[in-house]
């Protein structure tokens, strides 16, 4: 048997409600809960894993076998002083920070990582949950000896509650069983093509901790915008985790973002960013019933008063307190930023706040020369400002969910987002895979769920330029529906085909909102970037007349020594010209009426390593050092001023 999705929803009280490892998906956005950060050093050994036995099924014999096979490293008295030490969060991949060939180590294998903690002796009371936000690609975690569970797939966070296996006022020990097995060697796998666009790090990549609540805690705060008038439904889930019954007393209270904060593009607490207190109309307050180890959902529809809309650089943003008490004492709080917009299409329009926008974009990939994908928050600051800079309204996250800190950044930013789940060129056998697995729709749903209530994220994304097409759609029609009837968020469903697999006629297009393409003709496929690019945009208008069309990527690249810059330049204004004469807009950023398509996308920001190294991608309007520039981002700087006018 295949490894078996963690991730599941069950019916309570009528409200369809996310489970994974036997507890609530929690909220990710960052809390200030008493918690135990897992940064620093760490033991580690890589080893030869056997991926087949890594993908099956989590019986209580794989455990015995894992644990036989792993010669003692995951029991509490492993002599550990042998092993090598390794700085988490931070790729497996030995990095050298250098923008060349082989400037990133391709490791696709197997490492087991330990370290001790110490639990405080006031947790004695308390329930510990460990939160990861990435680890690639599968993740067999043991806590003090005992084995505590699996999470796959590298690119979206995962929660366990460790309560049981933590031992307070104690010296404890985890140990984490890594395998990251190659891209290209399995169907099975999320990216599983071989030469894959960008690069396959190992290892814990980004923050890892463990956070305590109150056993009667907030596990989810989800709040979708109802119109533009300032009204909101918040919906709570509050999970009780001991054995005793409770009536816990909720209230909700809003607040503005303030913009002015210092803490604004220096935390990304949502608590740091309050500013005045909201007026609003509804209901706040609510007594819930929670049964022992169960779980507890209120629904409420509240209306701001005077709501200032969260518009394209214009973040107004509010913040929504919940806070959880019994007998007049707080047992829990819990803190998210939110924004009112509403995301729509009206024929080949998008539409933000029931007004046509074109998105002017810039792609990015997660990635640092020094790092990998090991994202911080001030890095992520750094880069979404430089690309700010460059005019844009717009951010393709790349093939895969970023660090959450990004969608919070790009909230307090005003810059709109599509994040995407990492299915790149899949072909049939890829997706016969996933019609016994259904990973993808798990992936799915942990980059939905844990990126909830950001306003900045307008589109989400099935895949990136796969080759099947009957399948796919049947992957494009699971995704939206499991998504329009679970956890309904409004926001649109797009993604990004290749204009050339299979063509404009593309039927995987038919359940989407948004139809998505890359367009590279004179690079990747036939013609030239101008009328190429041109013939293709007016087919797939007469093949989709009432949907908006979006340009996911162009671009070129401009080689490793430099000769091809010309080139990059050409490609990208040829290109350039056809998609603006198809735009909604006008070269100067005016209404084209006869328009229809509704946004384009760079390809991209920064040069980036791929996991072949037999070459680095070139085509980023910047070297890897984020400073160098090449001569098509001045292009791109003024032609895209003239379209936002900026």
């Amino acid at each position: 048997m295949y490894l078996q999705s963690t991730l599941s929803f069950k019916t309570i009280n009528g409200h369809e409600v996310p489970f994974q490892n036997g507890t609530v998906l929690p909220s990710f956005d960052p809390q200030k809960r008493q918690s135990i950060s897992l940064a620093g050093e760490w033991k580690k050994e890589r080893f030869q894993a056997n991926h087949e036995h890594t993908m099956a099924e989590r019986t209580a014999e794989w455990v015995k076998t894992t644990e036989q096979d792993a010669q003692g490293i995951t029991n509490v008295q492993f002599n550990d002083e042998r092993l090598n030490t390794h700085s988490i969060p931070l790729p497996e991949n030995a990095m050298t920070g250098e923008a060349s060939i082989h400037g990133v180590e391709t490791y696709e294998d197997g490492v087991w990582y330990r370290r001790t903690f110490s639990v405080p002796s006031d947790w004695e009371e308390k329930q510990a949950i460990l939160k990861a936000y990435a680890i690639s690609y599968v993740a067999d975690i043991w806590i003090n000896g005992k084995y505590v569970g699996v999470h796959e797939g590298g690119y979206t966070p995962f929660a366990f509650n460790i309560t049981n296996f933590v031992r307070a006022g104690e010296v404890n020990t985890i140990v984490i069983r890594v395998d990251n097995p190659p891209w290209g060697s399995r169907y099975d796998i999320i990216p599983a093509t071989e030469g894959t666009d960008f690069f396959n790090y190992t290892g814990i990549i980004h923050d890892l901790f463990i956070e305590a609540s109150s056993p009667v805690q907030i596990s989810r705060c989800d709040i979708v915008p109802v119109d533009t008038s300032g009204k909101v439904k918040v919906k709570l889930v509050v999970e009780n985790r001991s054995e005793i019954a409770e009536n816990i007393s909720i209230s909700l209270q809003f607040f503005q973002g303030n913009e002015q904060a210092p803490s604004y593009l220096q935390s990304p607490y949502a608590e740091d960013i309050k500013g005045e207190r909201q007026h609003f109309v509804g209901t706040s307050e609510q007594t819930l019933h929670v049964e022992a180890n169960g779980v507890a959902i209120w629904t409420t529809e509240i209306t701001i008063d005077n709501a200032k809309l969260w518009d394209i650089r214009k973040p107004n943003l509010y913040v929504c307190q919940v806070e959880l008490t019994k007998e007049h004492s707080i047992v829990d709080q819990f803190f998210t930023q939110f924004g009112i917009r509403m995301v729509s299409t009206n024929g080949t329009k998008i539409t933000l706040n029931n007004k046509p926008i074109f998105l002017v974009g810039l792609a990015r990939h997660e990635e640092w020369p020094n790092f990998g994908r090991t994202a911080s928050f001030d890095r992520i600051v750094n880069d979404l400002l430089q690309m700010k800079d460059l005019s844009i309204n717009f951010v393709r996250t790349s093939h895969y969910p970023n660090h959450i800190y990004t969608y919070i950044i790009l909230d307090r930013l005003g810059l709109t987002a599509k994040s995407e789940i990492p299915l790149w060129q899949f072909e049939k056998e890829h997706y016969e895979a996933e019609e016994t697995r259904l990973h993808a729709q798990q992936m799915w749903r942990e980059m939905v769920l844990s990126n909830y209530n950001r306003p900045s994220i307008i589109l989400w994304s099935t895949q990136n330029e796969s080759v099947e097409v009957v399948l796919r759609k049947k992957h494009n029609e699971r995704l939206v529906n499991d998504l329009r009837m679970k956890y309904n968020d409004h926001r649109l469903i797009t993604q990004s085909a290749a204009a050339d697999q299979p063509g404009y006629w593309d039927e995987s297009v038919e359940p989407l909102d948004v139809a998505g393409w890359t367009m590279y003709f004179g690079v990747f496929h036939g013609s030239t970037p101008y009328e190429g690019t041109k013939n293709f945009l007016e087919q797939a208008h007469k093949a989709w007349p009432d949907k908006p069309i979006l340009n996911t990527e162009y671009g070129y690249w401009s080689r490793e020594d430099g000769s091809e810059k010309d080139k990059q330049v050409h490609i990208y204004t040829e290109t350039l010209r056809a998609l603006l004469e198809k735009a909604t807009v006008t070269p100067d950023g005016h209404e084209n009426k006869e328009g229809f398509l509704t946004g384009i996308n760079y390809w991209t920001v920064y040069d980036w390593y791929i996991n072949h190294n037999q070459f680095y991608q070139t085509m980023g309007l910047f070297e890897m050092d984020r400073k160098t520039t090449k001569p098509v981002f001045d292009h791109l700087k003024r032609d895209y001023k003239k379209l936002t006018n900026l």
